[in-house]
C-alpha cells in the first residue's frame, strides 16, 4: 500500500513539476494569456445563459476585473422580479461578449452606461444585460421568446457582431428555405452535459482564472471543435438547398448575411407583438476587412429595411471612428473588447436614441409582423437612425 502511494505521489509531482514547466513556457515564449473563465450552462429553454449566482474574474495584460451574475443568468448583481415595478421601464440588452462587458467592469459597459443617462434624465428604467459569450443572433431570439419575454420589455437592443454571420450558422436553430426563416434544432448547448460540467467545475474554473497555459490548450481545442460544428452545418445547409453556404455567384447576399437578416427581422416583429420598441446596435470589427484603414461595419445594412415603426439603428462604427487615432477603443492584448471609452460613446448614443424616439415616455402599441421583403436600407453613415 505505501509503496503504491509512493508511486501515486511521485507520478503526481511529476505531473505538477511538468505543468509548472509548460506554464513558465507560455509565459515566458508567448506571452500572459487571457484568463477568462466562461460560466455558461445550458437552460431549461435551451440555450446557454450565465451560470447563475456564479462570482468570478477575468484577467489579462491589460484588465482585471469582477463579475457578479444573478440568480437568472444576467450579469447584475440585481435580481429582477419578472412582473415589472410600477412606472418603471425595462430594456433588454441581447448580444454576445460585446454586450456583456467581457474586458470592463459592470458599470463600465455599454448597457449601464445607457441606463445611467436615462436615469439621468428622469426617467424609471432598467437594463438587463443579457449579453452571453458566443452568442449568436438565432441564440439572442431564442433567449428572447422563450425567457426575456417574461420581464415585460418597453425595448428590445439587440447588439450585433461581425462573428453572428458564422455563429448563426453554428447553431443550426434556424435556417432559410428560400427567403423563408424556418425553425432548425430545437436547442443549441455546446457538449451539452459535458460542457455544463467543464464551465462549472471549481478545478477547471480555478486554472481558467490563474493558468496561461490552461487557458491557451483550452482555446485552441475550443476553436478546433467550434471550426468543425460551422464546417459541418455549413455543409448541411449547402446539401440541402442546392448551393454553397456563402451563396451562389449572382445571388445577391450571401447565405449568412440573408439568415442573419431574417432572425433580426424575426425579433423585430416579436418585440413589436409584444409591445417593445426595437434597437438594433451595430458593433464595427477593429480588423479593416472591408475598407483600409477604418473600421469594418459588417451588418448587412443594405440588405435590411429601416423605415419600421418602432425601430431605431445605431451604428458604433460612424460613432467611434473620429476617436480612432486619438482613443484607445479595443483592448489589444486579450481578446481584443471594447474598452470602457468605446462602451461610454456608443451607450451614449443608445440613450440619445432611446430618448429622441419618446420609447419610454408612452410604450410602443403592439404591430403586426413587418413585411419579410428586403428593400434597400437607406445610407446608414449618420450612425443613428429612426424613423
Amino acid at each position: 500500500m505505501s509503496s503504491l502511494l509512493a508511486r501515486f505521489g511521485a507520478l503526481l509531482a511529476s505531473g505538477l513539476l511538468a505543468f509548472g514547466v509548460l506554464e513558465c513556457g507560455v509565459r515566458t515564449l508567448i506571452g500572459e494569456q487571457p484568463r477568462f473563465p466562461r460560466h455558461v450552462v445550458g437552460a431549461d429553454f435551451g440555450v446557454r445563459i450565465h451560470e447563475p449566482g456564479a462570482r468570478y474574474r477575468h484577467r489579462s495584460a491589460e484588465v482585471d476585473v469582477g463579475f457578479e451574475i444573478n440568480a437568472k443568468g444576467l450579469r447584475d448583481p440585481r435580481d429582477f422580479p419578472y412582473e415589472k415595478p410600477p412606472g418603471t421601464a425595462r430594456i433588454v440588452s441581447l448580444g454576445d461578449s460585446f454586450t456583456m462587458g467581457y474586458e470592463v467592469a459592470f458599470e463600465e459597459t455599454f448597457s449601464q452606461v445607457l441606463e445611467a443617462r436615462l436615469r439621468a434624465a428622469g426617467h424609471r428604467v432598467e437594463v438587463l444585460n443579457a449579453g452571453v459569450s458566443g452568442y449568436s443572433n438565432a441564440e439572442a431570439l431564442v433567449y428572447l421568446e422563450r425567457e426575456l419575454l417574461r420581464y415585460e420589455p418597453d425595448v428590445v437592443l439587440l447588439s450585433f457582431f461581425g462573428n453572428d454571420l458564422v455563429d448563426n450558422v453554428r447553431t443550426g436553430l434556424f435556417r432559410l428555405e428560400g427567403e423563408t426563416l424556418v425553425a432548425g434544432a430545437d436547442a443549441y448547448v455546446p457538449a451539452g452535459r459535458l460542457g455544463n460540467l467543464l464551465n462549472t467545475n471549481p478545478v477547471f474554473n480555478f486554472l481558467g482564472e490563474r493558468s496561461n497555459a490552461f487557458v491557451l490548450l483550452k482555446e485552441k481545442a475550443t476553436l478546433s471543435v467550434r471550426q468543425a460544428m460551422v464546417a459541418q452545418n455549413e455543409a448541411n445547409l449547402a446539401a440541402a438547398a442546392g448551393e454553397t453556404a456563402g451563396g451562389r455567384e449572382g445571388d445577391g447576399p450571401g447565405y449568412q448575411e440573408r439568415l442573419a437578416v431574417a432572425l433580426v427581422d424575426r425579433i423585430h416583429a416579436v418585440a413589436r407583438r409584444n409591445g417593445a420598441a426595437f434597437l438594433l446596435h451595430s458593433i464595427p470589427s477593429p480588423a479593416p476587412l472591408r475598407e483600409p484603414e477604418r473600421l469594418a461595419e459588417l451588418f448587412p445594412v443594405g440588405s435590411f429595411r429601416m423605415d419600421r415603426e418602432g425601430f431605431a439603428f445605431v451604428a458604433s462604427r460612424e460613432l467611434l471612428e473620429p476617436y480612432r487615432e486619438r482613443e484607445r477603443l479595443y483592448h489589444t492584448r486579450s481578446h481584443g473588447h471594447w474598452t470602457p471609452f468605446a462602451h461610454r460613446i456608443a451607450g451614449e448614443a443608445l440613450a440619445r436614441t432611446v430618448l429622441e424616439a419618446g420609447w419610454l415616455s408612452a410604450a410602443p402599441a403592439p404591430a403586426p409582423p413587418p413585411d419579410s421583403g428586403g428593400s434597400a436600407a437607406p445610407d446608414a453613415s449618420a450612425g443613428v437612425a429612426m424613423p
